[in-house]
């Protein structure tokens, strides 16, 4: 596509925001790489979520059947850089996972009735999603997962636990992973479900983060009933669905990363807070080289290409480019800096919220042992 296009897009959208947004969502709570502060402000970020997808910015790649607007990803990129470079949220923050993992995820595996009933709600930001993946005892090994769903009538019945769900606490449903067979197999007999995070007996209790935050949660799951017509797929193939769910995951959501850290170098250049600005140049490159490779990437989603390693690759390289920026920014800056109440200058989250980074969706040793089994065929 013509880059006189994506340029008369940007105008858009910054035209837009100049327009639009409103000032008390400008917070750098909103923008860093741990998001958070939601809660007080829950209403007003889902009208501000609906107000941005009506205009057109969000679910720009989706297809049009389901509420999407057919158009190249790239600009859906364009926009994302826009709205954090103006200081506001790219619609409703606890709605990014329904954005970026489930609705790519249901585009792909759900059947017609699911796409139909689930993504137009995510793309109006109207529900909001959570992960039921990770658990105490299955973190990194996914495949260990003792979460179980027992076959009923017409419906399975659910008992285990889940453990760093985002937003869990606020979401209306959840993309659960279970075992519907023996835990001998690992990879095979698990199905992925579609529960209503209201179906009695769950149980979700918020985890207090080193930032202070409480994103992510537990929940606890009691003989909780899941229809049969919420499989997403076919029973005992989850584990193809889920592997699917983790690449968009890993990729998509590296792009905030990318535009934060960005945003981070230029408040760092811009007030002068660091005694030698040589001490992170490397970073600097290597964030400016994870954009590009992130762009590389996109242009497989353009021509609807699934990203496979390459989503494992982008996330290794951007979240660890990251954290050594954050890292070497606050041992080399101003240590005033580090505790000033300034709204675009949030380096000290940063540093913290970027551990996070390296270890969700699947830590960053587990990635570069699929490269090296799956890619470059190595020995285990």
């Amino acid at each position: 596509m013509n880059k006189d296009i994506y340029e008369e897009f940007r105008l858009k959208v910054r035209d837009w925001l100049q327009k639009n947004a409103p000032e008390d969502l400008r917070r750098a709570e909103f923008l860093s790489p741990v998001v958070g502060s939601v809660e007080e402000k829950l209403n007003e970020l889902k009208d501000w979520h609906r107000k941005v997808y009506e205009a057109g910015l969000i679910g720009i790649w989706w297809p049009k059947e389901y509420g999407g607007y057919e158009d190249d990803p790239v600009k859906e990129i364009i926009a994302y850089e826009e709205f954090i470079e103006f200081g506001v949220p790219y619609g409703n923050p606890a709605s990014i996972l329904g954005l970026t993992v489930v609705g790519p995820t249901l585009i792909v595996a759900g059947n017609e009735g699911q796409k139909k009933r689930y993504l137009k709600k995510i793309l109006t930001g109207e529900d909001i999603w959570c992960e039921g993946l990770s658990e105490p005892a299955a973190g990194s090994d996914l495949a260990n997962i003792q979460t179980v769903a027992i076959e009923k009538d017409y419906y399975f019945v659910i008992n285990g636990q889940k453990i760093w769900s985002s937003y869990a606490h606020l979401s209306n449903y959840m993309l659960l992973l279970a075992r519907t067979g023996n835990p001998q197999d690992r990879y095979r007999n698990l199905t992925l479900f579609i529960v209503d995070m209201k179906s009695p007996g769950i149980t979700v209790k918020p985890i207090k983060q080193i930032t202070g935050r409480s994103e992510f949660n537990t929940e606890y799951f009691d003989e909780v009933k899941v229809p049969k017509e919420n499989i997403v797929g076919n029973i005992n193939e989850g584990w193809k669905i889920v592997t699917t769910a983790l690449n968009f995951e890993r990729f998509f959501l590296m792009l905030p990363l990318i535009i934060t850290a960005e945003l981070t170098i230029k408040e760092i250049l811009k007030s002068k807070v660091l005694h030698n600005i040589e001490k992170i140049e490397e970073e600097i490159i290597e964030i400016i080289a994870s954009k590009l490779l992130y762009k590389r990437i996109s242009e497989l989603i353009r021509n609807k290409i699934i990203p496979g390693p390459e989503s494992a690759t982008i996330k290794i390289v951007t979240t660890e480019a990251s954290q050594r920026l954050y890292k070497k920014a606050v041992e080399n800056c101003d240590l005033s800096s580090l505790i000033e109440k300034n709204p675009n200058f949030a380096l000290l989250l940063g540093l913290l919220g970027s551990f996070v980074g390296t270890i969700g969706g699947g830590t960053n040793e587990i990635l570069r042992n699929l490269i090296g089994e799956h890619v470059l065929k190595l020995p285990k």
